[in-house]
């Protein structure tokens, strides 16, 4: 079965590094995966994001058509990237940098990953374990001890310990947060 992934938000937040490892777990997995970062025209600090397929079967179209997870860090990055989503894909915005989300069908889980990776971690560049936490709890594609695998395997040299807190971190915040119909929050802000 094809799964299809979004991270998104702007550069030098870690999506790209998070949809990268995703990819490594499923191909650790035996599963047919590849991954295509977009950036924009202004690298640091621009939107950006990595869009993540996965399937058993060969990839014969390596482009997205309909998002099953999309996790958003930035409002730039939701203008630009909220799109080609099923009406029940599962949505993470942090709530303090999408602000805007518009109507739609979809459940958002609003959590505040750059705030929690501060709090627990200390250093925002472990945003995209916390990510990556958040990921394999709500999504069952990859299991959580191939996504610590490859952490342990990939994380650079003398940050995996704190690359394994912020992706318990962000597995452990998802049981306290409850998903919020889009459009109750499309009217919040509006």
């Amino acid at each position: 079965m094809r799964t299809e992934i979004r991270f998104a938000g702007v550069g030098g937040q870690g999506n790209i590094l998070a949809g990268e490892w995703v990819a490594l777990a499923a191909h650790n997995m035996g599963l047919n995966a590849l991954q295509s970062p977009t950036y924009t025209a202004q690298v640091r600090g621009g939107p950006t994001s990595v869009d993540v397929l996965i399937d058993k079967n060969p990839i014969g179209y390596p482009r997205l058509i309909s998002i099953d997870f999309f996790l958003c860090l930035a409002q730039g990055a939701w203008n630009l990237f909220s799109v080609q989503m099923k009406e029940d894909s599962i949505v993470v915005i942090d709530p303090n940098l999408v602000t805007k989300v518009g109507s739609g069908p979809q459940q958002i889980y609003p959590i505040p990953i750059i705030q929690v990776t501060k709090q627990t971690v200390e250093k925002p560049v472990y945003t995209s374990a916390v990510s990556l936490g958040i990921f394999c709890r709500l999504m069952p594609t990859i299991p959580q001890d191939e996504m610590i695998r490859t952490i342990e395997k990939n994380a650079p040299a003398g940050t995996v310990e704190k690359n394994l807190l912020a992706f318990r971190t962000g597995w452990d915040i998802v049981d306290k947060t409850k998903p919020v119909p889009r459009n109750e929050l499309a009217q919040a802000t509006a």
